[in-house]
Parts: C-alpha cells; sequence; structure tokens
C-alpha cells in the first residue's frame, strides 16, 4: 500500500510541475560570448534575457543586467524572427526594477545592422545617457504586440544575413574599445527539464513496482 502511495505520488508531482512550467514556457538567453570589442568586468553571462507568451498576440521580455564595472549599461538589444510578424510596442508596457527604461522598439524583416555580416529583425534602445539607462543588475520589461506572435518567433537565425539569435551592445566598458557586442545561448525551459525528469520518473516507478 505504501509503495502504491509513492508510485502515485511521484506520478502526481512530476505531471504538475511539468504542466505548470508549460504554462509559465518562456525562451531564455543568456549573453556569455563576446561578438566583438572589449568583455564586460566580472564574469558571464553578463545579462540574460526571459521572453515569454503575456497574451494573445503578445509577447513580454525581461533584459536583466548582470553588470560589474561602474561605467557599463547596455544600451541596444537586437533579436531574429522566424517567421518574421509585424509587431509594436505596447504602449505603457515598459516596467523596470529602477529607473531603466526603453526608448524606442524598432521592427523591419533584416533591417537593422548589429556588426558585420549580422542583420536583425528587432532592434531595441535604451538610454545612452542619464539615470534611464540599464545597468548594474536592474531589469526592464516591455510588450511587444502583433497578429499571432508568440515566444517561439524569436528562436531564430536569419540565415541569410547572419548566424545568431540575438546580441546587446554593451557600453562603458574599461577596455580599448570601451563597448563591446554580445551573443547568448538558449538556456532550457524548465518544462523541457522537468518533461525530461518525468521520463526519468518512469522507470523509478518501474522499479518500484517490480518491488512491490
Amino acid at each position: 500500500m505504501k509503495k502504491t502511495l509513492a508510485m502515485f505520488l511521484v506520478l502526481v508531482s512530476v505531471t504538475t510541475l511539468a504542466f505548470t512550467a508549460q504554462s509559465n514556457a518562456a525562451v531564455i538567453y543568456a549573453y556569455n560570448s563576446v561578438a566583438t570589442g572589449d568583455s564586460p568586468a566580472g564574469s558571464a553571462p553578463w545579462a540574460t534575457l526571459t521572453i515569454q507568451n503575456h497574451a494573445a498576440n503578445q509577447v513580454k521580455f525581461t533584459l536583466q543586467a548582470n553588470l560589474h564595472g561602474l561605467n557599463e549599461f547596455i544600451r541596444t538589444l537586437w533579436l531574429n524572427m522566424d517567421p518574421f510578424v509585424s509587431a509594436s510596442l505596447v504602449p505603457g508596457s515598459v516596467d523596470t526594477s529602477g529607473g531603466s527604461n526603453v526608448t524606442s522598439v524598432n521592427v523591419s524583416l533584416n533591417g537593422f545592422n548589429a556588426i558585420s555580416g549580422e542583420k536583425f529583425d528587432v532592434e531595441v534602445n535604451l538610454p545612452n545617457s542619464g539615470p534611464g539607462r540599464l545597468k548594474g543588475t536592474e531589469w526592464v520589461s516591455w510588450i511587444l504586440q502583433g497578429t499571432g506572435l508568440t515566444e517561439n518567433h524569436f528562436l531564430a537565425t536569419s540565415y541569410d544575413q547572419g548566424l545568431f539569435h540575438t546580441m546587446i551592445h554593451v557600453q562603458g566598458i574599461d577596455g580599448q574599445a570601451g563597448s563591446g557586442k554580445l551573443t547568448a545561448t538558449v538556456i532550457p525551459e524548465p518544462a523541457t527539464i522537468l518533461l525530461f525528469a518525468a521520463g526519468l520518473g518512469v522507470p523509478m516507478v518501474s522499479r518500484l513496482r517490480r518491488r512491490a
């Protein structure tokens, strides 16, 4: 009886966690590689970007800085989309942990140059001076809306125009160039991890059944 109850609890726990994670599915990028220019102070990742569905046709972005240099700040964020969707910033959607702000969001198919040979579909500009700069460990969030837009549109590289999903420009770095453009890797979402765990839970339950 106790073993049967244990098996049931394992299945319920894993299933509940997996469905919870799926409902909060997100694309997460960790900016940990320097494409050109200087490396920011401290260790990578120097920023993370979380992209998740907010409502029908709306996607929320949260850019979290992890900068250690006193004068370092994130100036620009670039993203690719696949398939491309015309999108715009939802008025009044910008939120922040401090004084950070978003000055503009521009969307155009392969419309934005980040470095030579790299073009992106979305360009997000942040303040270049004053208290609105994204620095330290501050975060800023905003919402884009477009027909059929989901977080999965941003798991993309423009293979005809470059190789990167996303890039950020960090300025104020203490180095020869004074700034750096950083690329990111995808962090597996919680749902993927938990569903993998659910797969591991099956043989665990089988072993318990054999012992019963």
